[in-house]
């Protein structure tokens, strides 16, 4: 399994990644990290804790990793295909503003992507996802257009049953503050603070059984 981390790149000798985790006062795991920003910011405000970021495209994790605490490792994995590493590790899993394959599988409730979601998270732990609505007030790109809204009555019909087949409570979705959206820790949130004074981000929590 290929780590990258604080002076470090190649793969994770056996039982490496398990001593991190029982070494640590928790772990969390951001899905679709991207360049890594909500990763960094959390390991360094938490340093007792373990922070995964992973995402399927190499290229932004590795500048990530250059800058992160030592705290803090990316994965190159797809959460479709989770290595069996990461399963059940997670007490906190978080996806920040997703993109591409995670968007449309958290939004449509698709069973692939809700189970790896799922696989992550031990029991007990605290799922949170925030999606970024902006996207259906632009053009929306082609590639979505067979994607409806999320709201809050959508998570419920159709995104909760899904999480909740796959053994996670979703509590009601709801849609963030201007400052709640504008704490959002993450570059995409960051660039659309500057054009919006309100960010309409939408906001779930959930519970792994």
């Amino acid at each position: 399994m290929r780590v990258l981390g604080k002076g470090r790149a190649g793969a994770m000798p056996d039982g490496e990644l398990r001593a991190r985790v029982a070494g640590a006062s928790q772990t969390l795991v951001d899905v679709g990290t991207g360049d890594g920003r909500f990763v960094r910011a959390f390991a360094r405000a938490h340093p007792d804790d373990l922070v995964i970021g992973i995402d399927a495209l190499a290229e932004p994790l590795e500048a990530a990793a250059r800058k992160s605490p030592a705290n803090a490792l990316f994965f190159r994995a797809s959460v479709e295909t989770l290595p069996p590493e990461l399963r059940g590790i997670a007490d906190v899993v978080t996806i920040v503003l997703p993109w591409g394959r995670l968007l449309e599988g958290i939004v449509l409730g698709e069973r692939d992507v809700v189970d790896g979601i799922a696989a992550l998270a031990r029991s007990s732990a605290r799922v949170e996802i925030t999606l970024n609505g902006e996207i259906w007030a632009d053009a929306l790109p082609a590639r979505f257009e067979h994607l409806p809204l999320p709201t809050p009555d959508h998570v419920r019909d159709v995104v909760a049953p899904a999480f909740a087949a796959a053994g996670i409570d979703l509590q009601p979705a709801a849609w963030l503050t201007a400052d709640e959206a504008r704490a959002v820790e993450s570059t995409w949130a960051r660039k659309l603070r500057h054009d919006r004074a309100h960010p309409r981000f939408l906001y779930v929590v959930g519970t792994a059984r």
